[in-house]
């Protein structure tokens, strides 16, 4: 096991480019274990929805990839004047 303490920390991501910035926090477990159990609760269901949105998001390739399906792209022309 590392002798190096965890790191604890909050990171806010700013994004230039889109609506939105990203938060970023970082606890480890034992502190997880202070939060309200409502608070954990929530966060254990936002750790699944993670995994699930992944996994469709890979199911969605996979079943892309076994049909053969070249990704779709739109293009639009535009006319500058």
């Amino acid at each position: 096991m590392s002798e190096k303490e965890p790191r604890v920390g909050v990171k806010v991501e700013e994004q230039p480019e889109g609506a939105f910035d990203l938060l970023h926090v970082t606890l480890p477990l034992p502190r997880l274990l202070c939060l309200p159990e409502e608070t954990r609760q929530h966060l254990r269901a936002a750790r699944r929805e993670r995994r699930l949105a992944m996994r469709s998001l890979f199911d969605a390739a996979f079943k892309r990839s076994d049909e053969g399906e070249k990704p779709r792209r739109k293009a639009e022309h535009v006319k500058v004047e």
